[in-house]
């Protein structure tokens, strides 16, 4: 028995079936909405069988009729089957949309207010050249007890607004980017030297994915987002080291807390101190930057053998917001740098400098990069214990 085609009313006439769309508006809907559902992002080609599994969903329904969603809306039926009525979903978000008791929610206006600017980004992020991408590095750990997240939609976010490129999350397309969790690692007071050594490990093995993508030429530019203790912020600073350019974050506190630099935030200068002249080559370092140290809970040995150095704000009192600018980081990236390389002269024969830092995430991170191999001293990071300074790890060392 032969099909009948079921009757529609549309105005005062009678159609035979649904008008079709025609195959312009199709493409341009496809190629405008970067083949990605507007309202959840996902990706409307299934990979495993090489099939579309996007659906051209109507904002204004294509019929005046009463089931019609939104179709009482006042747009001519002859523009209502074009590309700039159609919306490209994933079954699921189609089917929420057209539902009757949604209809309230997904008015006409929050629609085209999808659609546009789902569009208006799809279009920027293929408007970007190769050099416009970013790959995304996240390092998180728990510290004392304490965990922090940065999730892959703030991380695209800030990197955007930051820096105006593309955040490229490697592998594939369901991978987070460069991912070192560190978070389900032991307080280093159960195994100390054990805790830095596991650390560092962790971190060696993340970054193959890395440094495969930085020889192949598949790797331009790096975003950082990392929180974790300092001696293995340092350790991943000096593992990324300089050879590619690095955009570094830390999470700010405030009304919002954000991974953005401010650019409200006064920017902050720094300068070198030495606290104490010792007879020899030896170096201790104190960054009193996000708090203050007192020298005198420096290991005897320390105080006793070295010449003593400290880098702190220079009209401020040290405290965890010194760094909410950009420019205040990179103020104390050359000063620390500065002071490294004024060490080639003043202290020739020094071969390892001893850190106490009191720093912020992005501190720690400039304290490993760009260290030169083959000239500068090893530094080893102590970090607290209880009361007392401890050694954790050391870098650079010949």
């Amino acid at each position: 028995m032969a099909k009948k085609n079921k009757k529609i009313e549309i105005e005062d006439h009678i159609v035979e079936t649904r008008p079709a769309i025609k195959e312009p508006d199709k493409v341009r809907l496809w190629v405008r909405s970067g083949g990605r559902c507007a309202i959840c992002n996902k990706y409307l080609l299934d990979l495993n069988y090489d099939v579309s599994i996007g659906e051209m969903a109507h904002i204004v329904g294509w019929s005046k009729a009463n089931k019609s969603p939104r179709g009482e809306a006042e747009l001519a039926l002859d523009a209502r089957n074009t590309v700039d009525n159609l919306m490209l979903l994933c079954a699921d978000h189609h089917k929420i949309i057209d539902t009757k008791e949604l209809l309230e929610e997904f008015t006409l206006d929050r629609l085209m207010q999808h659609k546009a600017d789902h569009e208006k980004r799809i279009h920027h992020l293929t408007d970007l050249q190769i050099d416009s991408e970013s790959v995304v590095l996240r390092m998180l750990g728990g510290i004392r007890g304490a965990t922090v997240e940065v999730s892959k939609e703030h991380a695209r976010n800030v990197v955007f607004n930051s820096e105006r490129k593309f955040a490229m999350f490697i592998n594939s397309f369901d991978k987070h980017g460069i991912e070192i969790d560190l978070k389900a690692m032991p307080e280093p007071e159960d195994n100390w030297e054990g805790y830095w050594s596991i650390g560092q490990g962790i971190i060696d093995r993340s970054l193959r994915p890395l440094i495969e993508g930085v020889d192949k030429g598949q790797v331009r530019h790096l975003s950082v987002f990392a929180m974790s203790r300092i001696p293995l912020l340092v350790y991943l600073g000096y593992k990324l080291d300089d050879k590619i350019p690095t955009s570094l974050y830390q999470k700010h506190r405030g009304d919002q807390e954000t991974w953005m630099w401010s650019e409200e935030a006064k920017t902050e200068t720094f300068e070198v101190v030495k606290l104490k002249e010792n007879a020899t080559q030896n170096v201790a370092l104190i960054l009193s930057l996000s708090g203050s140290i007192n020298p005198n809970e420096l290991p005897e040995e320390i105080l006793e053998s070295c010449n003593l150095y400290e880098i702190r704000p220079i009209e401020a009192t040290p405290n965890r917001d010194i760094l909410k600018s950009k420019a205040s980081y990179e103020n104390f990236s050359k000063t620390y740098h500065g002071f490294l390389s004024q060490l080639e002269i003043s202290h020739k024969s020094c071969k390892q400098i001893n850190l106490f830092p009191a720093i912020p995430v992005t501190a720690a991170l400039a304290c490993g990069r760009g260290l030169m191999r083959d000239a500068q001293p090893a530094i080893t990071v102590y970090d607290r214990s209880g009361t007392i300074y401890k050694p954790a790890l050391t870098v650079n060392s010949k």
